[in-house]
């Protein structure tokens, strides 16, 4: 059976699509291994999939301040010649059928038109969300990027999206929350979200069955790169005094128990499949695993996005389709979140047009359609 590399770094949101991928893979009887960070190896190893290390990329990683993190991303995943280096060893030791390359590793992109091993882009968001043409991100990596591909013979590219087009790309997104989708290339999938498999949790909730308060959730990001205590304790103090149950997923966050309100419940975490059935709004960072998961269930959403990455941008897009809000995630106060909190709750529209986009997931390709993607890559 074919063996598949797949190509990843520590990003939060990228690594749970790339993981559903292999799963999928894997139980079609496929050999998967995962190539990346150090920082990133007791996540894949923890999931009983195989892991190695991309050597003189990972050791160009340095942890940092956050201030200081994008030129570390920059220097060593984004656009690092290393990838030039790393990709052609790792496929010289092994004989991999496939690669998989994350669409933010870009010198990985670019060592792979010099291979002969069939290669795909994997798009962990909405493409026009994550880095649309001649936007902030692209302004800050496309000269490094095509400085790589100058030093690698190759031809320059006008945008990132050439990039990605020069394979089969996949996004695990649809094309309602991408704002340019119209302007996709041909080589773009949208597949719709692809989750991974994860074991029951085993949480029980604190409250009855038939408790009638409308459930609100609140998962805001769990990666390294952004300090979401100020939007938990703004929204703690915004359900304080509501007639509503909150759950909140912290993560890594530690909450002082006396501040926590009498009807909020603070855990870990816990799989957005178990809870989502039963919530009647998501209040989250924006990020698009949770943005997806909750249309999935038809879950409006209220988003205080961080000031990065695809988050503004979805969190637009969300507003603009009708099944939700957006406010400043900085700045909104207790105040104002309460206020949106009861508009979603109280007015049927959000959660009608929710639905619609659960609708439009359900329709969508799925993981199904990614594996015969990826193993039509691998036919003779």
């Amino acid at each position: 059976m074919p063996r598949f590399l797949f190509l990843t770094w520590n990003g939060a949101g990228n690594q749970p699509p790339a993981v559903a991928t292999a799963q999928a893979l894997r139980r079609r009887g496929h050999e998967i291994t995962f190539a990346g960070y150090a920082n990133q190896c007791s996540y894949f190893t923890e999931r009983g999939l195989r892991f190695v290390l991309l050597g003189r990329s990972s050791a160009a990683w340095r942890d940092a301040a956050p201030e200081h993190m994008f030129a570390v991303k920059l220097r060593a995943v984004w656009a690092t010649p290393d990838h030039l280096f790393d990709l052609p060893r790792l496929i010289s030791e092994e004989l991999y059928d496939a690669v998989v390359i994350d669409c933010l590793m870009f010198g990985a992109l670019a060592a792979a038109e010099s291979t002969h091993v069939p290669v795909a882009t994997l798009i962990h968001s909405a493409p026009g969300a994550l880095m649309p043409p001649k936007g902030r991100f692209e302004s800050q990596v496309l000269g490094p990027v095509n400085e790589l591909r100058a030093g690698a013979g190759l031809q320059r590219v006008g945008s990132l999206w050439e990039s990605w087009a020069r394979f089969p790309s996949l996004s695990n997104s649809i094309r309602q929350l991408d704002p340019l989708a119209a302007q996709a290339p041909a080589a773009f999938t949208y597949l719709g979200p692809i989750i991974e498999d994860l074991p029951p949790s085993g949480w029980q909730p604190p409250w009855q069955a038939n408790d009638p308060r409308p459930l609100v959730l609140v998962s805001f990001s769990t990666g390294p790169y952004w300090d979401q205590t100020s939007r938990i304790l703004r929204t703690l103090d915004a359900v304080r005094d509501r007639d509503c149950r909150a759950l909140v997923t912290a993560g890594s966050i530690e909450l002082d128990p006396a501040i926590v309100p009498d009807n909020a419940t603070v855990v870990r975490r816990i799989p957005h499949d178990e809870i989502l059935p039963h919530v009647a709004v998501t209040i989250t960072h924006a990020g698009h695993g949770t943005v997806t998961a909750s249309l999935k269930h038809g879950v409006p959403l209220l988003c205080l996005p961080n000031p990065a990455g695809d988050q503004p941008i979805l969190a637009a897009q969300v507003q603009n389709l009708g099944c939700g809000l957006s406010l400043e995630g900085d700045t909104a106060t207790s105040s104002e979140i309460g206020q949106a909190i009861d508009r979603l709750i109280l007015a049927p529209s959000y959660a009608a047009n929710a639905r619609l986009l659960a609708d439009a997931i359900l329709r969508s390709p799925g993981i199904s359609t990614a594996v015969s993607r990826l193993e039509e890559l691998c036919a003779p």
